[in-house]
């Protein structure tokens, strides 16, 4: 699920699923534990993340599977997404997101989570969170990911309209810090990682903490839908009538 390219200080690790890289229960516990690594890694002080394959960080959910979970199955995918999104949003390391590619939904919420976004120039690539439209309701916590890098405005008419961005436009409204052609994007994270990295360490960690504190309350004190409601809404006539139909697309390829 996860390739790793280990460098002196930090570790670039790969996102590796396929094509796409959709995101299913595996990889979400292959990040999990990956996560758990590198925090008892003395050696190991920060993480890029990126696709494996030029054109794609993350597609997002992998809806073609989870559409045909049963309730068990589904709850315990979400518990583990949950897990997941809380783990990387209060890692204590440095995170910068490479995104080489596509970015929607899922994906958008692994950058997100980082503390710096970089990707790569295209007219092509889109980033941004669409869950509304292929029929999977917004979670308090992910709102408050998204308000607190562009804004609650802005991410608020943007999840009611399911609005993927282009790479200008997700540059513009400071989703993304950087834009780099793809040859050198992975050079430009690993020489920001390299700058972080020359710093003196507890003092990053220690702002770290100060910087995203507010952030993590909010999160944590964010309503939170229980695992039945959020059952009734992905199981909902509607909300399986749009996921079919985004399902059979993705299934006729």
């Amino acid at each position: 699920m996860l390739n790793t390219i280990q460098k002196e200080g930090y570790q670039i690790v790969e996102l590796n699923r396929g094509k796409g890289n959709p995101i299913n229960n595996d990889m979400v516990s292959a990040i999990r534990a990956k996560l758990k690594e590198v925090a008892m890694d003395d050696t190991t002080r920060a993480i890029i993340w990126r696709g494996n394959t030029d054109g794609f960080f993350s597609v997002g959910l992998d809806l073609k599977e989870l559409y045909y979970f049963d309730e068990l199955q589904m709850a315990d995918f979400w518990r583990n997404w949950e897990a997941m999104v809380f783990e990387l949003a209060a890692f204590p390391k440095p995170m910068v997101a490479a995104v080489n590619g596509y970015s929607p939904a899922g994906g958008c919420v692994l950058a997100i989570t980082c503390d710096y976004r970089m990707m790569a120039a295209s007219d092509k690539f889109v980033i941004g969170l669409n869950e509304i439209g292929v029929g999977i309701t917004i979670p308090d916590y992910i709102f408050e990911l998204y308000a607190f890098w562009i804004g609650s405005r802005k991410a608020y008419q943007n999840l009611m309209t399911a609005k993927l961005m282009t790479v200008a436009e997700a540059y513009d409204c400071h989703l993304v810090d950087e834009v780099h052609e793809m040859a050198d994007l992975l050079l430009s994270a690993e020489k920001y990682v390299q700058g972080l990295l020359r710093l003196p360490y507890k003092v990053v960690l220690d702002s770290k903490k100060v910087m995203r504190r507010s952030l993590l309350e909010r999160i944590n004190n964010a309503p939170k839908a229980s695992v039945q409601a959020k059952l009734e809404a992905w199981f909902h006539p509607d909300a399986r009538a749009m996921m079919g139909a985004v399902v059979k697309k993705l299934e006729r390829g």
